[in-house]
């Protein structure tokens, strides 16, 4: 007799977009250009490829919490330097 009802993924809150760190381009980061690149996937299933900064990451980070994909690209540019 158990009551539980499952919880489905409309009812388990908003989706949060999903970060994948692709590479760092080390010759972008010399330029001062974002040098980090990140595949975002939306929970429509949509897919982006953004170039971020440090600045962009720490930002995605506070929003949408610490993803490995974010740490990844974060520390990507700790070992550029």
């Amino acid at each position: 007799m158990n009551n539980v009802t499952p919880i489905t993924a409309a009812e388990s809150g908003p989706f949060l977009p999903a970060f994948r760190f692709v590479e760092f381009n080390p010759r972008r980061a010399r330029r001062g250009a974002e040098a980090a690149r990140v595949e975002v996937t939306y929970d429509e299933g949509d897919v982006d490829f953004l170039w971020m900064s440090p600045s962009d990451i720490r930002k995605n980070i506070a929003e949408f919490g610490n993803q490995e994909g974010l740490k990844q690209a974060l520390e990507a540019y700790g070992r550029s330097a």
